[in-house]
């Protein structure tokens, strides 16, 4: 019986494990359509206009801050973090 229970904790942990990995892949597609904003040698919200950084603002703080916040996913609250500051400058 300790044997089934021990197996059953292993399996229930690999799992969590696992889980947790889906969960931030998840996240990290949620921030996927934005990267392309701010990625090559000559990034477009350079060339985004004040009303179209506004709204990927508002997209940034309050859609996936708070969801990145909930969800403890350090790596995206720092790029998004990156992000509005840079379309703020």
């Amino acid at each position: 019986m300790e044997d089934i229970l021990k197996n059953t904790i292993e399996e229930l942990d690999k799992n969590y494990q696992e889980l947790g990995k889906m969960k931030d892949q998840l996240l990290s597609m949620s921030l996927e359509s934005f990267n392309y904003l701010f990625e090559g040698d000559d990034p477009m919200y350079t060339k985004m206009d004040q009303n179209s950084k506004k709204e990927t603002i508002s997209a940034l703080e309050d859609d996936l801050l708070p969801l990145f916040k909930e969800n403890d996913y350090k790596e995206g609250i720092k790029k998004v973090k990156n992000y509005i500051k840079l379309l703020n400058e």
